[in-house]
């Protein structure tokens, strides 16, 4: 198994980059939407030092098994707020993924249109037996992003 997959998963959102980095950033919004259906983030675990060189942490834990968790530790490269950042993360507990061999993630929140954001995720590398996996798994939390933000807007309206 050699790990030379980058995936890009890309989406269109409505809200602005500084209200979708924040739902990336701020450990209480991410906690709530984080995860594929079937997972969540347990919300005392999420630290997150929101600069160059801080360091962030998050537990995923299966909703019908809790003893199955899979951990992410990760150190910011990268933290342009609220455009871009990028960590160097060591995933634990995902039996697809090799905890010895650093993941790269870059969110990127780039304006499209008059009233868009694009979202673009570049995760890797990974192992091409689990990269449509894991694909496929960034769509599902994208899915839950936007009916996390639907929500939201609808406690403000």
């Amino acid at each position: 198994m050699t790990a030379n997959v980058m995936l890009v998963v890309e989406r269109v959102f409505r809200p602005s980059s500084a209200v979708l980095f924040r739902a990336w950033t701020d450990p209480d919004e991410m906690a709530a939407w984080r995860g594929s259906p079937g997972w969540h983030v347990e919300a005392d675990t999420v630290t997150s030092e929101l600069r160059l060189g801080g360091h962030h942490h998050h537990v995923k834990v299966r909703d019908d098994q809790p003893a199955v968790r899979v951990t992410t530790d990760a150190v910011f490269t990268e933290f342009f707020a609220p455009d871009v950042f990028v960590a160097r993360q060591r995933i634990t507990g995902d039996p697809g993924i090799d905890p010895d061999i650093p993941l790269e993630l870059r969110v990127e929140f780039l304006k499209t249109g008059r009233d868009g954001t694009l979202i673009r995720i570049i995760q890797g590398p990974y192992d091409e037996a689990v990269a449509e996996e894991h694909s496929l798994g960034w769509e599902r939390e994208l899915t839950r992003l936007q009916d996390y933000l639907d929500a939201k807007s609808k406690e403000s309206a």
